[in-house]
């Protein structure tokens, strides 16, 4: 997957509570960072598999990382948000 050029880019994408919103960047043709952020996800589950997923895309270079399980809805939208914001 050829990533877009180096910035930043902001995707949503519908999570179990609400919005996921995903903030990917990219440097040097490789995924440098992902944060994503879901205030209606609940804390121990969505709240929890955010980051693990965001360092998985990174750790990847590929937005399409294995769900976390007990978060399968915040991880599709997590997977979905980054795909789509690298897809830009």
């Amino acid at each position: 997957m050829p990533f877009p050029p180096e910035g930043t880019i902001e995707c949503k994408f519908w999570g179990l509570g609400g919005d996921v919103t995903v903030t990917v960047t990219v440097e040097d043709g490789k995924i440098a960072a992902a944060e994503a952020a879901g205030i209606s996800e609940t804390p121990a589950l969505g709240g929890a598999a955010m980051p693990q997923l965001c360092e998985a895309i990174v750790a990847n270079q590929t937005p399409y990382v294995d769900t976390v399980s007990g978060a399968t809805l915040t991880s599709n939208a997590v997977i979905e948000a980054a795909a789509a914001a690298l897809a830009q």
